[in-house]
């Protein structure tokens, strides 16, 4: 098969690049002047940038062009996975939780703890289409309440979706639910009781700890690495070991490492879940935000007796605002709609009905094309200001999909205590301390790079960096 055009140019440059006819810094020819020199279609040299900023050679900057990244061959180290003790601990995050700006006050606040996608990104004129097709339904039937399970229709749509995760999900086990954080609560609140232990990975998102707190439970955890994400054994130990009632478990592009398990360690867990008869709660938000091949496969993927609780939703694909999430419970899957009914009766009525059109046009999909195209250049663009303005010995992730990178500083910066004066220079980041159960992560930080590229973001990173650099020089 003869190699697209746009590759081919692409791989051109990437030469030149690696040669040292275009060094690092460099900025690329315009547009227009190579559509005018080289007689190819403006498409085709967009396509071929984007190329090259998939591979990491290439960076854009708002309103002046396309550069050569100017961090080539420069070491990206990865943060350290810290051990773990093998102990049930009761959760204490809320209080630090509140400490936290998610959107900050005044325009020029830049905040990297929010981890939702910019409005501006989003396919405002799709949603915007479907709510006033909806609000078209001269019955009135939007105005009622759903059954516990939610709107059918828009179950056998999710249904129809896990075939792209190799998944056999029916729509019968499916519960709608507000996001995906009341998913997990009520899959929580079907299999435990307070003072139960339930597993984690670690780091963990704190949304989970934040529940696992509310709920009156114990978490123990297993350390995650930053690129593989938990193993099934070590997993199986901590379950052997301690009564766990639960593993609660993000799979793909863990918040905030990024990680993900491998396809065999999904399976390992799958087949663990069923042997030990400890149910499972995937969470996967972020698995439609890959960056590479296809979308990976869940551990749901490999259950087969339905001790997998898979959770997901679409608030940080599609419409946050209308807090659209769903659970495949399995087995379980009638006690936790009957969690669900007790907490709210159901999920709006009118909510369900607009994503289920989104979904059916197709709108979802082709959303995600140019969502996660963005995403992947906002990676770069955020690696190399970290990589150009934080301290000497900072360790980044480099995942490939999601919202989120996870930093660690140098000992023994304290990013909980630092946290305030970031706000008082107007931007805001998560402390890794949120992350641990135990207190850890002191030195550690998580930045969400989910917002639309401007002038004011490259300004607040450079910022950020140049306090932890001030820091670092004061000890």
């Amino acid at each position: 098969m003869k190699e697209p055009v746009y590759i081919t140019f692409a791989n051109r440059i990437a030469k030149m690049i690696e040669e040292g006819t275009f060094k690092p810094g460099d900025k690329l020819p315009s547009i227009r002047n190579l559509h005018q020199k080289k007689g190819l279609s403006i498409g085709t040299i967009l396509q071929s940038f984007n190329y090259l900023m998939e591979k990491g050679l290439v960076v854009s900057k708002e309103k002046s062009g396309y550069f050569v990244q100017d961090v080539q061959g420069k070491e990206i180290m990865t943060p350290t996975v810290i051990p773990v003790s093998l102990s049930a601990q009761t959760v204490h995050i809320d209080n630090l939780l509140q400490r936290l700006p998610l959107d900050g006050t005044g325009k020029n606040f830049v905040s990297f703890t929010n981890a939702l996608p910019d409005n501006r990104l989003l396919p405002f004129n799709s949603i915007k289409r479907f709510i006033q097709q909806s609000s078209r339904d001269y019955s009135g039937s939007y105005l009622g309440l759903e059954n516990r399970y939610g709107n059918k229709h828009l179950r056998e749509e999710i249904a129809k979706r896990s075939l792209h995760w190799k998944g056999a999900v029916h729509a019968d086990e499916i519960v709608i639910t507000n996001g995906a954080s009341e998913a997990i609560l009520c899959c929580l609140k079907a299999i435990t009781q307070p003072g139960d232990t339930v597993l984690v990975q670690s780091p963990c998102f704190f949304g989970i700890l934040q529940i696992i707190e509310c709920l009156g439970l114990k978490a123990v955890s297993v350390p995650s690495h930053p690129v593989s994400g938990i193993i099934a054994a070590e997993v199986r130990q901590v379950c052997q070991k301690l009564p766990v009632k639960a593993c609660v478990i993000v799979s793909n592009f863990n918040n905030p490492d990024g990680s993900s398990i491998s396809t065999e360690e999904k399976k390992e867990l799958a087949a663990l879940a069923n042997t030990l008869q400890i149910p499972i709660i995937e969470d996967d938000l972020y698995a439609d935000l890959f960056f590479k091949g296809i979308r990976p496969d869940t551990i749901k993927t490999y259950d087969t007796d339905g001790w997998v609780m898979y959770c997901s939703s679409f608030t940080k694909t599609l419409a946050p605002g209308l807090r659209i999430g769903w659970c495949a419970a399995g087995r379980f899957t009638y006690n936790v709609a009957r969690i669900k009914s007790v907490l709210n009766h159901s999920t709006s009525n009118f909510n369900q009905q607009v994503i289920l059109q989104l979904l059916r046009s197709g709108a979802l999909e082709k959303h995600l094309l140019k969502f996660r195209l963005e995403m992947q250049k906002n990676l770069h663009r955020y690696t190399t200001l970290i990589q150009q303005y934080f301290p000497t010995g900072t360790k980044i992730t480099q995942p490939n999909g999601g919202l989120y990178i996870w930093i660690e500083l140098p000992a023994p910066l304290n990013t909980s205590q630092l946290l305030e004066k970031a706000i008082d220079q107007g931007v805001s980041y998560a402390p890794g301390e949120l992350f641990s159960s135990g207190g850890d992560y002191l030195n550690y930080l998580r930045i969400s790079y989910s917002g639309l590229w401007e002038k004011k973001t490259e300004l607040a990173l450079a910022g950020l960096g140049k306090l932890f650099s001030s820091a670092v020089h004061e000890f």
